[in-house]
């Protein structure tokens, strides 16, 4: 009786849908006041249709620390059917700088039956916000600097060539 119960609870389980999703940004390196493109994709590994699916990751972005330049941290799927997957992006603004830890979105959605199931997006733990001075010190192209050191070798040069000619001529000068 067990086992056929436990066979029961089985075939269930197979049958409903399986969402598995992944979180991640698709910037090499976060800065404040620079573009930040959240990346999510919901892959349904069961063998039913996932209905009414929202993706939900508004608590991982707070108001006061994120802007959202474009899409939305909250979206909608009717239906996803079994193998296969979605994916959605929204692109942020960090107003801070910092340690941040990027939490898991959250989603919802609902199988045949009507039965609401929550799954979790995954983690990409505390990561670094640049602030807008250290972002520029570590990766502008430093033109002004560069600009300024061929300036000076040029300069240098020319007053070293200047010197030269004036020597030359005071001994030439000298030597009649």
């Amino acid at each position: 009786m067990i086992a056929i119960f436990f066979l029961l609870a089985v075939v269930a389980a197979q049958e409903n849908p399986v969402l598995l999703a992944s979180k991640d940004f698709l910037n090499d390196v976060i800065a404040q006041e620079r573009h930040l493109t959240m990346h999510y994709v919901i892959h349904n590994i069961g063998t039913d249709t996932a209905h009414d699916v929202v993706v939900d990751d508004t608590n991982g972005f707070p108001a006061a620390e994120f802007e959202v330049v474009s899409g939305s941290l909250e979206a909608t799927f009717d239906q996803i059917p079994a193998g296969a997957n979605v994916s959605h992006a929204v692109v942020l603004k960090p107003l801070v700088s910092g340690m941040h830890n990027f939490i898991p979105a959250m989603i919802k959605y609902k199988n045949p039956t009507g039965d609401e199931l929550v799954t979790f997006s995954s983690f990409l733990d505390n990561n670094p916000i640049l602030s807008v001075s250290e972002y520029n010190r570590k990766y502008s192209p430093h033109l002004v600097d560069w600009l300024i050191f061929v300036g000076l070798c040029t300069c240098t040069s020319d007053s070293l060539s200047y010197v030269a000619l004036i020597h030359s001529k005071y001994e030439s000068l000298a030597a009649k």
